[in-house]
């Protein structure tokens, strides 16, 4: 969001130089944002917004406004003030939605908690700590949850890359990464088998899930979470992505107070 948001800032003044002041089509106005800021890349839509005069632009998983004239763009919520409710962060969190079908499974490594009936999906690098945040705090307390987790290695973290060489290429990938994770256990050695799974996945993060920083959770109806939060309210998430009323109780009482440390920062950024 940053870099994009730094891109139309030095746009803005383009922007602002078109003659007249009256109203543009969508296309017109995605026309003269491409020709006028042509590093902005993609633009996926131009949509009316609940607003007389403004139009919704779409560019990824990001939202930001501009008038109707294309003179004048804007970031921030957009907030319906009887309702009390962001109509930007609706919009966000329709936009921020995969189908889960798209997920390669027999490349991720599988964890069954209890009964496994809840399902989460997690991109996470092995350099991350806040990765290892989410391991070791709160993946344990996510009671009868199926956890799929797929190597993402940042390329930000020099490491990343070959520890994740070495859980695949591990005998038991499943211990080698909760073992890494969550103690600090070395990880094996051998790097010496096909990896090229990795790629895949990692090409699959990039353009479906568009991860942005790790780790990336992905509920079972296909919703993205970025970053870690509490093990209760994220129960709580998977139930409602489910249909499942949660639980009075959805995680160990004694394990909640460890949970409530991972509202820290929630991500290594990807970018």
């Amino acid at each position: 969001m940053k870099k994009l948001l730094v891109m139309l800032l030095l746009g803005v003044g383009l922007a602002a130089c078109n003659p007249g002041g009256s109203s543009k089509s969508p296309d017109q106005i995605k026309a003269d944002l491409l020709k006028q800021i042509p590093g902005i890349g993609k633009i996926d839509a131009v949509n009316k917004s609940p607003v007389d005069g403004v139009y919704e632009v779409v560019i990824g998983r990001k939202v930001f406004y501009i008038t109707n004239d294309g003179k004048y763009l804007f970031f921030g919520n957009l907030v319906d003030v009887a309702s009390k409710k962001s109509m930007t962060e609706k919009r966000t969190q329709e936009l921020s939605k995969i189908d889960p079908k798209l997920l390669p499974l027999d490349l991720a490594i599988k964890e069954v908690n209890g009964s496994g009936k809840r399902v989460l999906y997690v991109f996470s690098d092995p350099e991350c700590p806040y990765c290892q945040m989410f391991e070791k705090q709160i993946a344990p307390m996510l009671t009868d949850t199926t956890i799929y987790t797929f190597l993402f290695p940042l390329p930000m973290h020099a490491q990343a890359r070959p520890d994740s060489q070495k859980i695949w290429c591990s005998s038991d990938r499943a211990k080698a990464w909760t073992d890494w994770m969550r103690n600090k256990i070395a990880l094996p050695t051998n790097t010496s088998c096909d990896t090229s799974a990795l790629d895949k996945i990692f090409k699959i993060g990039t353009d479906i899930v568009q991860v942005e920083g790790t780790p990336t959770l992905i509920l079972s109806n296909g919703q993205i979470l970025p970053g870690a939060m509490p093990a209760e309210q994220l129960l709580q998430q998977m139930d409602e992505a489910s249909g499942v009323k949660p639980a009075a109780t959805s995680a160990p009482a004694a394990a909640s107070a460890p949970a409530a440390t991972a509202s820290a920062p929630a991500a290594s950024a990807a970018k």
